[in-house]
């Protein structure tokens, strides 16, 4: 059996002549939509203690699909599946999104789904959807994230009208890919950001699909499948503010070794000389951790050569990161790292634009 380290020095190769995975451009299956339920307000119910899981929802969730319709008019077959259990989203965690990643995947191998649908909570949907993204392309199905402002049944709830949109965009309507479905909008997990706490439009996608992707080329497509059931690594994301000290740095470099996400000011900018973060970047770097930086912006791209700080960075082993979104940038980093890809492939493989998530 080939082993990773051989297996990481052939694709830089092969990505040359290696075409993208064939098993993207395999029709849509014919089988049953899959429905996987993790946790969320979607699934909630009142209590004296606020907002609990509802013991009740996957009875709710059949009622509510027993009158949904495919795409030639008839009853539209599903299979249900939920995680071990139902958490508060705000508990996701590196070995979380590993666990969500690795079922969706033998959810597919075992229904071969014409699409799946994810009911999620939305506190780190984007993060999860985002984390799927990637690991996960090397499949073919349509898999659409979706969840709720307000709980199942609830007066004003946006639930049924979520699940709709994502049934239909996972049954008939979404390419393949991963996908969030909320607020009727349906857009691509790798470019959206949770936008408010309050509106039922609560997600948005600032930045369109990037054009002309490379794919995931064969060698890849088979990391990322023998990646399933292997350790989540630790990373971490790091916003610059006014004020970030060098010990700050320090501290989340040690706490993911794997690497970080710099959310620096505008095209790449962070406090190197006053807040002295040039010396823990370059350690790090040194050491193998991965400082991948993108912007606190909305629009545009990081381009770090455009100032001498943002040069400084990059001389210090900064990654530019384009504009992709910190959910994008975290997602990537963790589901290549995951695959077993390390070193000047993780960072060349971060540099291009993969499935859409980045310009720049």
């Amino acid at each position: 059996m080939q082993g990773r380290g051989e297996q990481r020095m052939r694709m830089a190769e092969s990505r040359r002549t290696d075409p993208a995975s064939p098993a993207v451009d395999r029709p849509r299956s014919s089988g049953p939509l899959a429905v996987l339920y993790t946790g969320g307000t979607f699934g909630m119910v009142p209590s004296a203690q606020g907002l609990i899981p509802n013991p009740h929802l996957r009875e709710e969730v059949e009622g509510l699909m027993a009158d949904a319709r495919g795409a030639d008019g008839g009853p539209l077959a599903w299979v249900y599946s939920a995680t071990a259990s139902a958490v508060d989203s705000a508990e996701m965690d590196d070995e979380a999104l590993g666990r969500l990643a690795d079922q969706l995947r033998e959810i597919i191998a075992r229904h071969d789904p014409r699409g799946v649908v994810v009911i999620h909570g939305s506190d780190t949907l984007a993060y999860s959807a985002a984390f799927a993204a990637f690991a996960l392309a090397d499949l073919p199905t349509p898999i659409v994230f979706t969840g709720a402002q307000r709980p199942l049944g609830a007066e004003g709830s946006d639930a049924v009208d979520n699940l709709s949109l994502a049934v239909a965009a996972a049954d008939r309507d979404a390419p393949h890919g991963v996908h969030i479905a909320f607020g009727g909008s349906l857009l691509p997990a790798v470019r959206a950001t949770k936008r408010s706490t309050q509106s039922l439009r609560a997600f948005a996608a600032p930045r369109s699909l990037a054009e002309s992707p490379t794919g995931v080329d064969r060698r890849l497509a088979a990391a990322l499948r023998e990646a399933a059931g292997t350790p989540s690594p630790r990373t971490g994301l790091v916003k610059v503010s006014p004020g970030l000290s060098a010990a700050q740095l320090v501290a989340a470099l040690e706490e993911c070794p794997t690497g970080i996400v710099l959310e620096c000011y505008g095209s790449g900018t962070a406090p190197a000389v006053s807040g002295g973060l040039l010396g823990p970047i370059r350690t790090a770097t040194a050491r193998g951790t991965v400082v991948l930086a993108v912007t606190q912006c909305e629009h545009g791209p990081v381009v770090l050569d455009r100032y001498a700080v943002g040069s400084a960075l990059a001389d210090a082993g900064a990654i530019g990161g384009g504009d992709m979104t910190s959910e994008a940038a975290l997602g990537k980093l963790g589901a290549l790292v995951r695959a077993g890809v390390v070193g000047d492939e993780l960072g060349e493989l971060l540099a291009l634009n993969l499935i859409g998530e980045r310009r720049g």
